[in-house]
C-alpha cells in the first residue's frame, strides 16, 4: 500500500515529512482531534482556507493510501439553513474510502493486517468545480479590448497604438469564453494567439476600459506568461462513461465465480472487437476479474464497433471488456448520482495522491441576536477510523514486522559517550553526563574501529546501540502510541464535571498530574500545543459523530442546554444545530457499510507511515536526507567516513566539499535535467556514487598516462574524451575545453556535466530508435527495450557542426533498468553488481515502496 499526505504545499509540492505538514496545521483555530468546538468530542482535524487557501480551488484534497471509494455524497450545491434571518451555507458532501492494511513479515511470513476507512467531509459541491481550463498570470500583463493587426500595415500599427489597454498583476485569473475562437495578432515583433477570456480576480479598470472582475477581454497567451492550470476532478464520481477501445479486444460472456476468497474468472470468449469499436459502461459496476493468469479491470459494456465500408454494418451487443486506461480512450463521462447519499455497488479503486475534491464553505452564526454575524470558512473534515478487532494485534506488531522509520528507545541513567576521530580512527569517551529517558525518531547511527554500532543521543554525545531498545515504525504501542475506549460516550465535554471518558483521555495524556480533574483542566490539555504528539497517538474508540440524527438520545445534552440556558434564541441555536446534525448524518443510513456506531479513530496522519513522507517526486533532497543517503550507502560498503571527496587526489575545491553544496547541485540539477521522480533520483545517484568512487572525488584516478588525457574522466558521471568535453563546452559555455580542470574543481560543473550528460550528453547515431544490441552484454533487453532518439544537432564556435542521437536515461530508470544504465555510464560490466546494489539500498533510502510515482 502506498500513503500520500492529504495535501501539497503551496507551490504543488510535496511537504517534506510529516513535522512540517503538522506544524502548517497547528494555525487551525479550531477542529482539533479529539476536543472540537462547543466542548464536544470530535474525531478528526480540520483542514481550512485558514491554513491550506490554495486547496479552495488550486491543489485539490488527495486520497491519503490506496484504497476502494465505497460512498459517498456529492450535492450539485451547498445546502443552507436560516438563523435570524440570514441564510447560512454549508456542505455536507462527503466521499469514504476503504483501505486495507497489510505488513508481512519476510521471515515467518506472518501479516499485520486490518481494515480502515478515511473520510473526507465538507467537500465542496460538484457545480463549484472548475469545469474548464482556468488561466493564470505568472507575472504582469497587459489585457484589451480588441486584438491588434496581424502583420500591420503603417496605417493599422498606427490604430492598434491607441487600442486600450490594461496591466493585471501577476496571479491575476480568467476563465476563456466558450465558443469565442482564437484570433491571431502582432505585438511588436510577435505574433501571438489572442483568447478571450473572463477576468476571474478583482482585476482593474480605467476610464478607456474595464477589466474588472466579470469583463471579458482579450489575452495574448504566452506559456512564459500565463499558466494553464487543468481542472483536476475527482474521477471517483464519474460512473457514466462512453469509450473508445485502442485495440482491437476480446468480449466475454458473464464471469464465472471462484473459489472462495478468489476473484472470478473472466468467461469465454464470445465476440471480437476491433479498434474503434465504441463502448458504454458503468465505472461504478466495475470488477476485477482473473484472465490468462492475471486480474484484470472488466465492466460488462455496451457496444457497436464500426462498420466497414463496402463490407459489415456497424456490430451492437453487450460484453464484458477489460476497461483498464491502456486498451480505452474515454470519450465522455458523467455522474448521475449526484444529490444522493450512495453506496457504490462495486467500490472504485483509487490511489494515495488522487483527487478527492476541494475544501468547502461552511457559514455558522456568531451570535445569538445579531443578523449577518457569521463566520464563513471553507474546509475539509478529514478523519480516519476502523472496527476491525485486528487492529490490537497491528499495533502490538505481532507479526514483529520490520522496516520503514526506526526508533531507539533510550532509557535514562545510561553513560553518554564523546565521539572523536583522528584520522580513520573512530573511538567514543565516556563522559559524566547521564541519559534522559527519551524516544529518538530516524537516529543518527556511528561504528567505533572495534565495530561496535553507537546512537547519537544529543548532539554529539552517543551510546552504545546493545544498551537501547531499537524499533521500527510498526511498533505502534512501544513507540507510544495508546488505546482509549470511550464506547457510549455522548461526547460533551460537561462544563460541570468531566465524564469517565474525559478524565481517561486527560490522564492518558498527562498520567504524572496528580489532583483532581476539572472540566477546564480536561478542555486546557485536549488543546495544549505542547502535548500535540501525545495526543495524535492516542487512538479512541468512541460513537461516530455521523452515525446518530439529533433525536438520538446521543444528543440529549443539548436539550439539557438549552433548558439551562432558558433563553428562546439559543434555542433558536440549537435548533438550527439540529437541522444540520440530521442533514450531516449518512453512517446508519448507508446501512449496506454495516459500521459504527463505536469505531477505533486514529490521528489522521498518524496512519501515514513517516517513510512515507520521504517520497522525494517532484521536491527537493534536503540536508539531512543526502547525508543519510550517503551514511547507508557507505556503511553497506564499510566505509566508516562520512566526509565528502575527501580522497587526496581530489581536486574539488575545498569549500566546496560539503552537504550543503553537493545538496545544492544536485537539486539544481534535478531540475533542470527533469530527474524529477524518486525512481530517477535513485539511479542517477547510484551511478554518480560509483563514477566519484562513492562520492570521494571529481577525477578519474591514476590516469593522466591514459591515451585520451588530458580529456581524463571528471566530475560525478565522468566526462571522458576530448570530443565529449568539446560538446559539453559548447552547450554549458563553462570553458571546460580550455580548461578541463574545471570539470573537477568545481561541484557545479561536476554535477551540471553529469545532468547533462544524463539528460542529452550520452552520443548515439542519428537512426531514429535505440535499443540493445543482440550482441552486447545487455542483449536480454533487445526485445523490450525500444526508444526513440532526439537529434541534437551542435554548432561550434569555428562554425563547425556534429549531429548526433540521444536519449534521456531518465527513461530506462524509469523502467528500472539498472543493468543497461550501467552499460550506458561506463560503457561495460564494470561495477555491475555494485552498481544494482545502490539502487536495491538507494530504494530502501528513499522509502521507495511508497513512492507515488512507484506503479509496482
Amino acid at each position: 500500500m502506498k500513503y500520500a499526505f492529504p495535501i501539497l504545499t503551496q507551490d504543488g509540492k510535496e511537504f517534506a515529512d510529516s513535522k512540517a505538514l503538522n506544524g502548517l496545521l497547528k494555525g487551525e483555530s479550531g477542529g482539533h482531534y479529539l476536543l472540537g468546538g462547543h466542548s464536544k468530542w470530535h474525531g478528526g482535524i480540520h483542514i481550512s482556507e485558514q491554513t491550506a487557501p490554495w486547496c479552495k480551488d488550486k491543489h485539490p484534497v488527495r486520497c491519503i493510501a490506496d484504497g476502494r471509494v465505497v460512498a459517498f455524497r456529492m450535492m450539485p450545491d451547498y445546502l443552507s439553513s436560516t438563523f435570524q434571518d440570514q441564510t447560512l451555507k454549508y456542505s455536507n458532501c462527503f466521499c469514504l474510502v476503504e483501505h486495507a492494511y497489510c505488513e508481512t513479515n519476510p521471515d515467518t511470513k506472518e501479516k499485520n493486517e486490518f481494515t480502515f476507512y478515511s473520510l473526507y467531509m465538507h467537500l465542496l459541491p460538484w457545480d463549484h468545480h472548475q469545469q474548464g481550463d482556468k488561466l493564470v498570470l505568472k507575472v504582469g500583463r497587459n489585457v484589451r479590448n480588441s486584438v491588434p493587426h496581424l502583420h500591420p500595415t503603417p496605417e493599422e500599427l498606427l490604430s492598434d497604438e491607441h487600442l486600450p489597454s490594461l496591466t493585471l498583476p501577476a496571479g491575476t485569473e480568467f476563465e476563456r469564453v466558450a465558443g469565442t475562437p482564437t484570433k491571431r495578432g502582432t505585438l511588436g515583433k510577435t505574433d501571438y494567439d489572442f483568447v478571450l477570456v473572463k477576468v476571474l480576480s478583482p482585476g482593474r479598470q480605467s476610464q478607456q476600459m474595464l477589466a474588472a472582475q466579470g469583463d471579458n477581454v482579450w489575452l495574448a497567451m504566452d506559456e512564459k506568461a500565463v499558466a494553464t492550470i487543468k481542472p483536476q476532478l475527482p474521477n471517483w464520481l464519474y460512473d457514466q462513461v462512453e469509450a473508445e477501445l485502442a485495440t482491437a479486444m476480446a468480449g466475454r460472456a458473464d464471469p464465472i465465480p471462484g473459489e472462495a476468497g478468489e476473484l472470478p474468472k473472466s468467461g469465454a470468449h464470445s465476440v471480437s472487437l476491433p479498434a474503434g469499436t465504441r463502448i458504454r459502461f458503468d465505472a461504478h459496476q466495475q470488477e476485477f476479474q482473473q484472465s490468462n493468469g492475471k486480474s484484470r479491470k472488466m465492466a460488462r459494456c455496451s457496444f457497436e464497433t464500426p462498420a466497414i465500408q463496402g463490407g459489415s454494418a456497424a456490430l451492437c451487443g453487450m460484453a464484458w471488456v477489460c476497461v483498464e486506461d491502456e486498451y480505452i480512450k474515454v470519450q465522455n463521462k458523467s455522474a448521475s448520482h449526484l444529490g444522493e447519499l450512495y453506496v457504490l455497488p462495486s467500490p472504485q479503486p483509487i490511489a494515495a495522491g488522487d483527487t478527492i475534491g476541494y475544501l468547502g464553505l461552511v457559514e455558522t452564526p456568531t451570535s445569538l441576536v445579531e443578523r449577518d454575524a457569521k463566520k464563513s470558512i471553507h474546509q475539509l473534515h478529514l478523519e480516519v477510523f476502523s472496527q476491525d478487532p485486528k487492529l490490537a494485534d497491528v499495533l502490538a506488531n505481532k507479526a514483529q514486522t520490520k522496516g520503514g522509520t526506526s526508533y531507539a528507545k533510550v532509557p535514562a541513567g545510561l553513560t553518554l559517550a564523546k565521539k572523536s576521530q583522528q584520522a580513520n580512527a573512530i573511538s567514543f569517551t565516556p563522559t559524566e553526563t547521564l541519559s534522559q529517558e527519551v524516544l529518538l525518531d530516524s537516529p543518527k547511527q556511528a561504528k567505533d574501529n572495534a565495530d561496535i554500532d553507537w546512537i547519537e543521543v544529543t548532539t554529539g554525545l552517543f551510546v552504545q546501540q546493545s544498551k537501547v531498545e531499537m524499533l521500527s515504525q510498526h511498533d505502534w504501542l512501544k513507540i507510544g502510541f495508546q488505546q482509549v475506549d470511550g464506547s457510549g460516550s455522548d461526547g460533551h465535554l460537561d462544563p460541570e464535571a468531566p465524564s469517565p471518558f474525559f478524565l481517561t483521555l486527560a490522564k492518558a495524556i498527562d498520567p504524572k498530574r496528580e489532583g483532581e480533574w476539572t472540566s477546564a483542566d480536561v478542555h486546557k490539555i485536549l488543546q495544549d500545543k505542547a502535548k500535540a504528539e501525545t495526543i495524535q497517538k492516542l487512538i479512541v474508540k468512541h460513537p461516530s459523530e455521523w452515525y446518530e440524527k439529533s433525536a438520538s438520545p446521543s444528543y440529549q445534552w443539548l436539550d439539557k442546554l438549552m433548558a439551562e440556558v432558558g433563553l428562546p434564541e439559543f434555542d433558536k441555536l440549537v435548533d438550527h444545530e439540529k437541522q444540520r446534525i440530521d442533514s450531516l448524518e449518512w453512517m446508519q443510513s448507508a446501512a449496506k457499510l454495516q459500521l459504527g456506531p463505536d469505531l477505533w479513530h486514529i490521528y489522521p496522519l498518524s496512519i501515514i507511515p513517516v517513510t512515507s513522507n520521504a517520497c522525494a517526486c517532484d521536491r527537493n533532497l534536503s540536508v539531512k536526507e543526502l547525508t543519510d543517503i550517503v551514511r547507508k550507502l557507505r556503511e553497506a560498503d564499510s566505509i566508516p567516513s562520512r566526509e565528502l571527496f575527501s580522497d587526496s587526489r581530489c581536486t574539488l575545491n575545498s569549500s566546496e566539499r560539503t552537504y550543503e553544496s553537493l545538496t545544492d547541485e544536485l537539486n539544481s540539477t534535478f531540475k533542470k535535467y527533469n530527474i524529477s521522480t524518486c525512481i530517477r533520483k535513485i539511479h542517477f545517484i547510484a551511478q554518480a556514487f560509483h563514477e566519484t568512487d562513492r562520492f570521494r572525488t571529481t577525477t578519474e584516478y591514476n590516469a593522466s598516462h591514459k591515451p585520451y588525457a588530458p580529456y581524463i574522466g571528471r566530475g560525478l558521471m565522468q566526462l571522458t574524451h576530448k570530443s565529449n568535453y568539446k560538446i559539453y563546452d559548447t552547450y554549458s559555455n563553462s570553458g571546460c575545453l580550455d580548461d578541463v580542470n574545471i570539470v573537477s574543481d568545481s561541484l557545479k560543473i561536476s554535477v551540471d556535466s553529469a545532468g547533462w550528460f544524463w539528460r542529452k550528453g550520452k552520443v548515439f547515431s542519428t537512426s531514429a530508435t535505440w535499443r540493445p544490441l543482440s550482441s552486447s552484454i545487455v542483449s536480454q533487453f533487445h526485445d523490450e527495450i525500444l526508444i526513440e532518439k532526439e537529434l541534437v544537432t551542435v554548432t561550434f564556435p569555428n562554425g563547425d557542426q556534429v549531429k548526433y542521437g540521444t536519449f534521456d536515461l531518465g527513461i530506462l530508470a524509469d523502467g528500472d533498468y539498472t543493468d543497461v544504465i550501467s552499460y550506458l555510464v561506463n560503457g561495460g560490466s564494470n561495477g555491475l553488481q555494485e552498481r544494482r546494489d545502490y539502487v536495491k539500498n538507494l530504494k530502501a533510502a528513499f522509502n521507495y515502496d511508497y513512492c507515488k510515482s512507484n506503479k509496482k
